[in-house]
């Protein structure tokens, strides 16, 4: 093993030298040093050599002095609105955390389910869609409900390493993470995701539509999640569910009264919520709506948080975020984005859209070993887009495809939000393997037998 870690740097720094000296020439001149740099960047994520962030602000200032892209195209990101709909979304989970109102309502789904092991995935399941409609931070859900699923541990003098740890909390995780897709604003990544999907057309994706389009196949994908949970906890009962009962009862006691500043934010987030919803009669961009009132958190007279506050937020990570985008700005710049599609066109044309979309998910699973799911959306986005007019087809089913592929965990690193219960030291990673292999398995069995009829039902097929 320690052989292994050796050879990280070594095949960091040389193999993109391999494919900058075997990539084409004729695509475009600072192509070759694109996918040297790219690939390079890559492999440092992947084998964690380098900070995630000091490698993302690496590859932008290596585009800038390698002239690959004019410094407009490195940094277009910025100009986009996933940077600042991520900083409201941050703003939006300490206003959650600070004011108690995400564990309350996460708290009182379990309250409603019981303190049975079935109880208990139902209550997360509830809590998970509750939080995913007035949260769309993934990471934010998952530290309200990990810091539940470790309070219910201790509470009933569980083994920390006893699959029934593990399999608690990974009903958190599932709760935390499949409800993404449910909703336009569920996930950070799809709301500015569709405007590089459909970059130089006319065609747009509003709340309803997307829930139209997604919002049905979403819920069987997060009860399907739950349920591998099941393979995690096998033989072993919860015992002391009368234990449980008592710590939510209690949690919920020491929470005390609705106050009126969660009533003042809970009020500010369905306003978020309702910009989404009224999105296609007012015209008005909902991601500004939802930016502005997540600044009102810090008005006087409203105060759910304080000015010192703002100064303590964690959002270095926006550098990573934009740095990731860059990936797609300057490959689409230079002709990456083209000469891929041009690549996969020739395969995927035999074999219709059925077989183009199972493609895309084991696309999106095999990426995910190598980016991030934020990085891989960003990376692959524009290129997905020209791959559904290259094919003279709507590249949607394609990109949710994709999506639920990098959604499939099984190494921590691969996401941050799944190295997050691993902090929790109550899961074990031998324990949830097999859950998780189930879980990519099943949702390509979704995808077939339900997502695609589905979708020739609803006309994007």
């Amino acid at each position: 093993m320690k052989n292994l870690a050796l050879l990280r740097w070594p095949v960091t720094l040389f193999l993109p030298v391999i494919l900058y000296l075997c990539s084409p020439v004729d695509v475009s001149p600072k192509f070759p040093l694109f996918v040297g740099m790219t690939s390079m960047a890559v492999l440092a994520w992947a084998f964690n050599v380098f900070p995630a962030i000091g490698v993302a602000a690496l590859l932008s200032f290596a585009y800038l002095l390698g002239e690959v892209a004019p410094a407009e195209v490195v940094f277009g990101p910025w100009t986009t609105v996933l940077p600042w709909l991520s900083f409201a979304a941050v703003i939006i989970g300490e206003a959650m955390d600070r004011t108690g109102l995400a564990r309350r309502l996460a708290l009182r789904c379990l309250q409603l389910t019981g303190g049975s092991f079935s109880g208990l995935l139902w209550g997360f399941f509830l809590g998970g869609i509750a939080l995913g409609i007035v949260l769309p931070s993934i990471l934010a859900r998952m530290v309200i409900l990990c810091t539940i699923a470790s309070g219910i541990i201790d509470a009933l003098k569980i083994d920390p390493r006893s699959r029934m740890s593990s399999s608690i909390v990974l009903l958190a995780f599932m709760a935390a993470a499949a409800p993404q897709f449910m909703l336009l604003h569920t996930s950070e990544s799809y709301i500015w995701a569709f405007t590089m999907l459909f970059k130089g057309t006319d065609i747009t994706v509003n709340f309803w539509q997307y829930a139209w389009q997604s919002t049905l196949i979403s819920m069987v994908y997060t009860v399907m999640s739950m349920y591998t949970v099941y393979l995690v906890k096998g033989k072993e009962s919860l015992a002391g569910g009368g234990d449980v009962i008592s710590f939510i009862n209690q949690s919920c006691r020491e929470l005390g009264p609705l106050r009126p500043v969660e009533i003042k934010l809970m009020v500010l987030v369905l306003g978020m919520v309702g910009g989404f919803m009224v999105q296609p009669w007012t015209g008005i961009d909902p991601v500004y709506i939802f930016c502005v009132l997540a600044m009102l958190c810090y008005l006087p007279g409203i105060d759910i948080l304080d000015g010192e506050s703002i100064s303590k937020l964690g959002i270095m990570f926006l550098v990573f975020v934009t740095g990731c985008m860059a990936i797609g700005f300057v490959g689409g710049s230079v002709g990456f984005n083209a000469w891929a599609v041009r690549q996969v066109v020739p395969l995927l044309q035999g074999w219709g859209e059925n077989m183009s979309i199972i493609m895309a998910y084991l696309a999106g699973v095999g990426v995910n070993f190598m980016l991030t799911p934020l990085a891989a959306t960003a990376a692959f986005t524009p290129a997905i887009g020209e791959l559904g007019q290259a094919m003279n087809m709507n590249p949607l089913p394609v990109f949710y495809a994709f999506g639920y592929g990098i959604d499939q965990y099984i190494l921590p690193y691969e996401a941050v939000y799944f190295l997050y219960i691993f902090i929790t030291g109550k899961v074990t990673l031998r324990h949830i393997i097999p859950a998780l292999a189930v879980r990519a398995l099943l949702c390509g069995v979704i995808l077939v037998c339900i997502a695609i009829p589905w979708w020739k039902f609803v006309g994007i097929m």
